[in-house]
């Protein structure tokens, strides 16, 4: 009788411990598939995107005409602008603006932003950063079309323009997608 009830308080404390073990596991494997963080991938499709958008022609010139200015000149031309040395296009139209109206146009055509579409919306950032700087970043333009909701992956490319001129640093254009 005795053995009979030690075996038996042995079998009570093995079915607690795995009674104990298997809730510990249903709560971290609930913690786990409940967190969908949406991740942000490089996609080369969208560097792709944003590489051949920098070396379209605008419809800007700016010395004289037909020396019409790339999106990469117009970003350089943009951020001369922003610290001081202002710059219009021969046609009237500021620098940025058209730089802001071409670049919206060529990523609305390429990307066919809608609800229905597997593109939701879009960001684009462009900024400087200085070498010495890392952290400072001085926006030059922000560009979006969309809502970034319902999203269930995020891609994005970038594209850096290395410049002397302006004090050693880079410009960096960030371009993300919203996909769902």
């Amino acid at each position: 009788m005795i053995k009979y009830k030690k075996a038996q308080h042995e079998l009570v404390g093995f079915v607690l411990i795995v009674l104990i073990v298997s809730v510990i596991g249903v709560v971290f494997l609930s913690i786990t598939l409940g967190n969908k963080e949406i991740t942000r991938k490089t996609s080369i499709e969208i560097s792709h995107l944003l590489e051949a958008s920098m070396y379209y022609t605008s419809e800007c010139a700016i010395n004289y005409i037909p020396q019409y200015r790339s999106i990469q000149d117009l970003i350089k031309e943009c951020y001369k602008d922003k610290s001081g040395d202002s710059r219009e296009c021969l046609g009237g139209n500021d620098v940025c603006k058209s730089l802001k109206d071409n670049l919206k146009d060529i990523l609305d055509r390429g990307l066919v932003i809608s609800e229905e579409s597997v593109n939701k919306a879009y960001k684009v950032d462009i900024y400087f950063t200085s070498d010495d700087s890392i952290e400072n970043k001085e926006e030059i333009l922000s560009l979006e079309n969309g809502k970034f909701a319902n999203c269930s992956s995020i891609v994005g490319g970038s594209h850096l323009i290395p410049v002397s001129s302006f004090g050693f640093g880079k410009i960096e254009t960030e371009l993300l997608v919203c996909r769902g």
